[in-house]
């Protein structure tokens, strides 16, 4: 996951289209600068003894990691199959724009692009089209893009609409080019000069409401009859082959070794890039290396299969893989063998003999055997990440445990290509904690969207509702941010009868009578004519009751306020969760933990006060703790939040723009309570 369970939060929407109307910032591609000194470490000498702990050379003492930002991209589009809801492009820059794309993109070449862009039966609207390419990407990688109007577009709603093929690229300015050509000199203005196109975007919106910056509710747009607008939303990376929707990245993004300045010779980096490729499993890209050295200064590295799910774990791993290779009884391997069974020492350890690659495989199935926890985590966690099985069920048993923990044990099971590892998290569903259950239902997405047990179905271009069923505790999980979702776990969560007509919205009642059937109800009010009245009667079952919904026209508003009404008013027969989402501290955070709490009794209180912003990538370096580094989380301390990630790819970092808006379940529609 290397990218978050649940999505940055965004600011207002207001900013975000002022952003978008600029097309973004520049993306920069390039490595991240930092001060030398601090980077510089002096240069261990070739040849030295490998067999002295204290002076193996490692390929994080020659080197520092450079491309660790997300790259903004942004385009122009168009949504189709609006309910009459669209609006004509209006002339000008983003209509010009609109139209050489389409010319570019279209199939279909009668197609008359004033007839598209003008249709009087207002099914299409021009829209702008933003999404974030994260470190590490891949070509072919799914990922989400944002969909939002311009400020002077007359579209009232973009719910029900489709995003015809667009094409996302890196944008600047003259004036930006300028400034940066003449040091010291304000950027800004000029024309807008097209970058590289990053990305690929198409598919079906998922519309809703919007969490303002400070994190507060804030109130959908109504047209004139009080109904709900929907001006902008997102199409989520998923599928498969043609069958795509979302973004599709277009050319890999690799991360960047750059050698510090006193090892800068193609030698160094050709070593460096042989370790690498010899110690890691191979990308999902056989023509793709791990390591691949350019020049005299910069190795590209490819993120290889076993961390897709978690770019840092790869990173921290491939800056401890020793320069020179380490023999099977040398000082070195001994020493950190030793200290993987200590306690206040094991995560290091572990770390450090993942980077020794496969031959550490029977150090680490010992330590799994060991009466810490903490010791039979890093192992478990280590062994996941070579490829072997034998520590899920002890990751398993630890995500249930211990909270602390949770995090990195569902990506570790989430990261396994096998059954054990899935048929661990399929169990978990059914657990009694709600966090547990939040973090399987992410975990397994990752590791196979397509799993049955997952039971997500895409209701009316709107939300997924996951079915969930076993046998486990029953509840219904909604989420702050990231997919519109609405997660039913058990096979008998239903609506309590007899319940008196519930308004949802302001087109829909829902009530189920002393029958036990369930009816839902939408009045459809038409302009000079007698309301039109639609009616389903189904099952009280809460799924049944929210497909019908869907149906009949509604949303994921509609959907979201039937089940928060449905709880207050104590007719659910489920509990309601609210952003059960696994918290999780960093290594060094743990580290600090580990030498003073062998139970993890502390560090497992003190995650739950871990706060609501992910970090970057790179938020906490890629060194390993030592022995000499400070207690980072004493007890009673605000720890930064790294929500899990839903999305493959990144370590609990965001997909979309800081500023972009976020749908919201917990904002009520108009007309809600």
């Amino acid at each position: 996951m290397n990218r978050a369970w649940k999505l940055a939060a965004g600011i207002s929407r207001r900013n975000f289209l002022a952003l978008s109307a600029a097309f973004g910032a520049a993306g920069v591609i390039g490595c991240k600068n930092t001060d030398a000194a601090k980077l510089q470490t002096p240069r261990s000498q070739i040849g030295e003894d490998p067999a002295d702990p204290e002076s193996v050379a490692t390929i994080g003492s020659k080197t520092t990691v450079g491309n660790t930002e997300s790259l903004v991209v942004s385009g122009v589009g168009l949504v189709y199959n609006l309910p009459g809801t669209g609006s004509s492009a209006t002339p000008g820059g983003w209509r010009t724009r609109l139209e050489g794309s389409l010319k570019k993109t279209k199939r279909d070449q009668s197609l008359n692009l004033k007839e598209l862009l003008d249709a009087p039966s207002r099914t299409t609207s021009l829209v702008l089209v933003s999404a974030l390419i994260p470190p590490g990407a891949r070509k072919g990688e799914l990922i989400d893009v944002q969909i939002t109007l311009p400020e002077d577009s007359k579209t009232t709603s973009l719910q029900g609409g489709e995003l015809f093929p667009a094409e996302l690229i890196t944008f600047d300015t003259t004036g930006n080019v300028s400034s940066q050509v003449h040091a010291g000199e304000a950027g800004g203005g000029g024309r807008i000069l097209d970058g590289y196109p990053w990305a690929q975007a198409k598919g079906p919106l998922v519309a809703g409401n919007f969490v303002s910056g400070d994190g507060k509710d804030s109130k959908a747009d109504t047209d004139a009859d009080g109904r709900p607008l929907y001006r902008a939303g997102f199409v989520s990376g998923t599928g498969s082959g043609d069958a795509w929707q979302g973004g599709r990245v277009s050319m890999n993004r690799p991360y960047y070794l750059l050698l510090n300045a006193n090892d800068q010779n193609p030698r160094i980096g050709a070593q460096i890039a042989e370790r690498l490729n010899s110690t890691f499993h191979s990308t999902s890209d056989p023509n793709l290396k791990v390591g691949d050295a350019k020049n005299r200064e910069l190795i590209l590295v490819n993120v290889p299969i076993a961390y897709r799910h978690n770019h840092y774990r790869f990173l921290l791993v491939a800056r401890q893989v020793p320069y020179n290779p380490v023999a099977a009884n040398s000082a070195y391997r001994l020493k950190i063998e030793d200290e993987l069974m200590d306690p206040s020492t094991t995560l290091a350890a572990a770390v450090k003999l993942e980077a020794l690659g496969g031959e550490s495989r029977r150090t680490l199935k010992i330590g799994l055997e060991s009466a810490s926890p903490w010791v039979r985590f890093a192992s478990a966690e280590a062994l996941a990440y070579l490829g072997q099985t034998d520590g899920a069920a002890e990751l398993a048993r630890l995500a249930e445990d211990h909270p602390a923990l949770r995090a990195q044990c569902l990506k570790a099971l989430a990261s396994m290509d096998d059954a054990a590892g899935t048929d661990r998290l399929v169990e978990l569903l059914a657990h009694s904690d709600p966090e547990v259950r939040q973090g399987a239902f992410i975990a397994l997405r990752l590791a196979d969207e397509r799993h049955p047990a997952l039971g997500g179905v895409l209701m009316n271009k709107s939300y997924y509702l996951h079915r969930i069923g076993g046998n486990g505790t029953s509840a219904v999980h909604l989420t702050v941010g990231g997919r519109s979702e609405v997660l039913v776990f058990g096979d008998n969560v239903k609506l309590r009868g007899p319940m008196a007509p519930v308004p949802v919205g302001n087109e829909f009642t829902v009530s189920v009578p002393a029958d036990g059937i369930a009816k839902v109800t939408r009045v459809v009010r038409l302009r000079g004519g007698e309301p039109e009245v639609k009616e389903l009667r189904c099952s009280a079952e809460l799924g049944g009751v929210l497909a019908a919904l869907a149906n009949l026209g509604a949303g994921y508003s509609e959907a979201v306020e039937l089940v928060r009404r449905a709880a207050r008013a104590e007719v659910l027969t489920a509990p309601l969760v609210v952003d059960a989402i696994p918290r999780e501290m960093s290594m060094q955070q743990l580290s600090g933990f580990s030498k003073i709490d062998s139970t993890l009794a502390k560090a497992n209180v003190e995650v739950a006060k871990v706060g609501t912003v992910s970090p970057a990538i790179d938020a906490n370096g890629f060194e390993v703790p030592t022995g000499q580094d400070p207690l980072i989380a004493p007890a009673g301390a605000v720890l930064p939040k790294q929500p899990l990630n839903r999305d493959p790819g990144r370590l609990f970092g965001s997909k979309r723009a800081a500023d972009a808006p976020i749908l919201d379940p917990n904002v009520v529609p108009a007309g809600g309570q």
